[in-house]
């Protein structure tokens, strides 16, 4: 079950300071301890970055009976945008904790576990054309790079290469295969590696524009 609005904008400060707290005692400690609770306990967690924003039930929706208070508004118009950014402010904060549990060799292990999943959860967040968590998951796929950058690349370029098989470079020797062949396009969404990989949750409603620029921006922070 999803959180409610009220539940959305209660959670919010808590989770990113357990975020913050949790990123620096693994830092501390070493990730060997923690590499059995994300693996047996980390669904608490990973969830998180599958929140919505916040979506409004229409009157026509609600119960009948359902009594309305005359200083209510029913369109809770000005509401929506707060369950939207408190949403993306804890996802913000579970992406800036991976982000620092996996830019260091001593924390890392802590993932290892569960390096499939995050990486399909993030790639998803990344190329889903939520602006707002744009950066966040781009910093966190750069972190994600030091522990195992061809998993990565291999989910950023299975759906950009699908996308844009048009400007896929030819191999330089005939006797080499062709990058299609390797990553045939998927006959829909839900075949991508990333969808596959972060299982339940992962985000797969691409934005080409968002694929576009998320893989250039990889492409200039990694090997700049």
């Amino acid at each position: 079950m999803m959180p409610t609005l009220t539940g959305i904008r209660f959670l919010q400060p808590i989770v990113r300071r357990c975020t913050e707290v949790l990123g620096r005692i693994i830092q501390i400690s070493g990730g060997n301890f923690f590499v059995r609770r994300f693996h047996k306990d980390g669904y608490i967690i990973w969830r998180l970055l599958a929140l919505s924003p916040f979506r409004r039930k229409t009157l026509s929706s609600m119960d009948e009976k359902a009594i309305i208070l005359p200083y209510r508004n029913t369109s809770l118009t000005s509401e929506e945008p707060m369950a939207e950014i408190s949403s993306q402010k804890i996802q913000i904060a579970v992406l800036d904790m991976i982000t620092e549990i996996s830019s260091h060799k001593r924390s890392a292990i802590a993932l290892e576990s569960v390096l499939k999943k995050i990486c399909g959860l993030v790639v998803g967040i990344a190329y889903s054309g939520l602006i707002g968590l744009r950066e966040a998951a781009i910093r966190a796929l750069t972190g994600l790079t030091c522990m195992d950058a061809d998993l990565v690349w291999l989910l950023l370029a299975d759906v950009y290469h699908s996308l844009n098989q048009r400007d896929m470079p030819l191999p330089p020797i005939q006797d080499l295969v062709d990058l299609c062949d390797l990553l045939p396009p998927p006959m829909s969404s839900k075949e991508y590696l990333f969808v596959q990989y972060g299982g339940e949750g992962v985000r797969y409603d691409i934005d080409p524009s968002s694929v576009h620029e998320v893989f250039k921006k990889m492409q200039d922070t990694v090997f700049k």
